[in-house]
């Protein structure tokens, strides 16, 4: 009897832990502290930038990524199937090209192709957030995911 999951342990933590509770966190700046969430994406951003009338952006983007963190940490967990997993993670990876289109777009070429001009933030968010989209394309081309599909729901 094969009882192996055929989603791997790395993908696993990555997908289940780590990444719900970033965006959790995320979840929290943006409700709590947009103008710090600002900043963080544009280096231009100043305190004149945020205004309350804009909070209404801030909480639905708290939104999107309460869902992301609830998608990873419930709805993953909840299954083995390899199909669910691929397409709810090709989905995050769409959005993880949008996000890196926006800061294409606030940073321009010069600073987005040059690691050498980023700062911290910058850093923190092609390291810590798209690394994990490469490794969603990595799972959606089934790298390290065994070709069996497991299909059974598990209770959380």
């Amino acid at each position: 009897m094969d009882t192996e999951p055929p989603i791997p342990f790395s993908y696993r933590f990555l997908f289940l832990y780590f990444e719900p509770l970033g965006a959790f966190f995320g979840t929290i700046i943006n409700i709590l502290d947009p103008l710090r969430y600002l900043q963080s994406l544009s280096p231009t951003a100043t305190a004149s930038a945020y205004s309350p009338l804009t909070q209404p952006i801030y909480d639905q983007l708290a939104a999107h990524l309460l869902f992301f963190s609830w998608s990873q940490a419930v709805v993953l967990r909840s299954t083995d199937d390899v199909k669910v997993w691929k397409s709810l993670l090709f989905g995050m990876f769409l959005c993880d090209i949008l996000h890196l289109f926006a800061s294409y777009r606030v940073l321009g070429p010069e600073v987005f192709f040059s690691p050498s001009l980023w700062r911290w933030e910058e850093w923190v968010n092609f390291v810590m957030l798209y690394g994990p989209g490469g490794l969603r394309l990595a799972f959606c081309a089934g790298v390290g995911v065994r070709s069996g599909e497991h299909k059974a729901i598990k209770s959380f």
